[in-house]
């Protein structure tokens, strides 16, 4: 067990001083709750018997750049997506008639992220069986399919895909899973390198990442062994303890544009059928760990350890092995208190919500919650939808209605937090691959901004942290995609922060340098030492404290992009 969970709170709890569930760190926690609102705020999305491609995607994200989380859904009864407005606060319009999604049967996940690097969202959509699409965002909501033309349009059985610049080029890559051997289909998993022209080429063979003959659920890009590029593990279908034929597979990235095997070395290779891969840092040691879902011979929650390199399994310890079929599983701070809670969609029984805890073993809340679901679920999406800087639930459901869970946790409310959103290049312009840290005394967390995620899911873009009754932020360090680093200090709480690179800091115009204009605009927003600014002056804090002052007009006027022209 990781010497981060506190003998004498065990202890206590064994002999029945206190319960798991009520306590964190010795403070007591009031009950999560959620509210299905998907009808009342404009919803009205019914899925239909998902069970060939075993469920339809799920998403929220900021599909129109007006700074808020739409929605798509796919698998209606016909084949049908659904397409949802959000008003900014939280409710819905149905904009699916002219967007541009046509009907898509044995439609699959949904993934998006900005292959064209032209600003704004794309979508990823792989079929079961039938042919996969990429819909490129046009603007206003409307989409044009362009698979064919892009290559990726492979006739497979696939399930799940998620994005990555894998060779830091800043054109994001693809990684499509294939359930191979389905219906004796050979096609094998797909790693589509970027051209930066609208055309991708596969290269999984020649990079020796195509998990070959395995029946691959879903890929994961995240850093596992945080040395700043993004790696891939592969869910594997029909793994087994016994067969010892099937498993999950760990490519470490080498920076280079290759990759190494490291399953066996980093002891992730978790033999079980893997339908779902959560991934956060649940011990706040700076390395990702992951949950993966399973039948009911159990779950694995595997933590890292960056001592010894490898993951160790902590399953029974943290009382997670759940033991139904599981399907998309995902890590949010559903309460604002740090500690990251665990959603679990199951088939032939409920869903689950680990509520996060320093004490072991976890509970499950989420009968009491609201979102146990009493039909099969497959994919669950995780946002602030209604902009109040809690996060949100969609989640799927078999012939039945979306489900729309709003987070009315009382913990969430008071607790403090902050949000993230950050800003890449010219190219990668979403910074997919960015991770961040927060340190709030004693205690460090880390997100990564990732595209496709959980099973057939995209959540929303935003780093969000909770940060419960922390005094203040210490620091916040950013590790860009690109190998680029910042760190900030004194970020004020309870806000939404943009995170500029370097070589975008007073340059509000994007010219490449900073001018006079620009340094004259920072002069009439200075704040003065100490006073914070306000969200929408970060890209004129240059030394990262926070407010604008003398020492950041001098950085302006020195022109830290290049000698300023004037």
């Amino acid at each position: 067990m990781k010497s981060y969970i506190m003998k004498n709170t065990i202890i206590l709890a064994s002999i029945g001083i206190f319960s798991a569930n009520a306590y964190s760190n010795g403070v007591v926690k009031n009950p999560l709750s959620f509210t299905n609102e998907s009808l009342t705020r404009g919803v009205n999305f019914r899925q239909g018997f998902n069970y060939a491609q075993v469920g339809a995607g799920v998403s929220m994200m900021d599909l129109d750049g007006d700074g808020d989380l739409d929605i798509l859904v796919a698998g209606g009864l016909n084949g049908e997506f659904g397409l949802y407005e959000n008003d900014g606060s939280g409710f819905f319009t149905d904009r699916t008639a002219g967007s541009g999604f046509t009907l898509m049967p044995n439609v699959s996940g949904i993934s998006a992220a900005d292959y064209d690097n032209d600003g704004d969202l794309d979508i990823h959509v792989p079929g079961w069986k039938v042919p996969s699409r990429l819909y490129r965002n046009d603007g206003g909501l409307t989409f044009t399919e362009v698979g064919a033309f892009a290559g990726i349009d492979v006739d497979a059985p696939s399930l799940g895909a998620a994005w990555g610049d894998y060779d830091q080029d800043g054109f994001l890559d693809l990684y499509a899973c294939v359930r191979t051997f389905t219906d004796d289909i050979e096609i094998e998993n797909k790693l589509y390198h970027n051209n930066g022209d609208g055309t991708f080429t596969d290269v999984a063979v020649q990079l020796g990442v195509e998990a070959p003959g395995d029946p691959s659920c879903l890929p994961a890009f995240f850093d596992y062994d945080r040395d700043g590029d993004d790696d891939i593990y592969i869910g594997t279908d029909k793994g087994s303890q016994t067969g010892r034929m099937l498993h999950n597979k760990l490519y470490r990235n080498e920076g280079d544009g290759t990759f190494t095997n490291m399953t066996y070395a980093a002891n992730a290779e978790a033999w079980l059928f893997c339908m779902g891969i959560a991934v956060g840092d649940i011990d706040f040691d700076g390395y990702f760990d992951m949950y993966l879902t399973n039948v009911p011979l159990g779950n694995k929650l595997l933590m890292y350890d960056g001592t010894s390199a490898a993951y160790v399994d902590e399953t029974t310890a943290a009382g997670m092995a759940s033991n139904i079929t599981g399907w998309s599983t995902v890590f949010a701070d559903f309460d604002n208190d740090t500690h990251l809670d665990t959603y679990v969609c199951n088939m032939q029984g409920l869903n689950r919500l680990y509520r996060g805890s320093s004490v072991w073993p976890l509970v499950d809340e989420a009968s009491g919650a609201g979102v146990a679901v009493v039909n099969d679920v497959f994919c669950v999406s995780v946002g602030d939808v209604d902009g109040d800087n809690d996060l949100d639930m969609l989640v799927s459901t078999t012939n039945a209605r979306v489900n729309l869970f709003i987070n009315n946790s009382p913990d969430a409310k008071t607790n403090k937090w902050v949000r993230f959103d950050v800003v890449g290049e010219e190219t990668n312009r979403f910074s997919v691959g960015t991770c961040v840290e927060v340190k709030t005394g004693d205690k460090t967390q880390v997100r990564e901004v990732r595209s496709g995620v959980n099973y057939k899911a995209q959540d929303e873009y935003t780093l969000h942290f909770g940060l419960a009754d922390a005094p203040m932020i210490d620091r916040v360090e950013v590790f860009f995609a690109d190998g680029t680093y910042r760190k900030l200090h004194g970020a004020p709480m309870n806000q939404n922060w943009k995170l500029y690179p370097v070589s975008q800091l007073g340059d509000i115009n994007g010219n490449g340098h900073i001018d006079w204009e620009e340094l004259e605009q920072a002069i009439s927003e200075r704040t003065g030492k100490g006073n914070p600014i306000s969200p929408g002056q970060e890209q004129f804090d240059m030394d990262g404290d926070f407010d604008i002052d003398n020492d950041d007009l001098i950085l302006m006027g020195l022109g830290i992009l290049e000698p300023t022209s004037h």
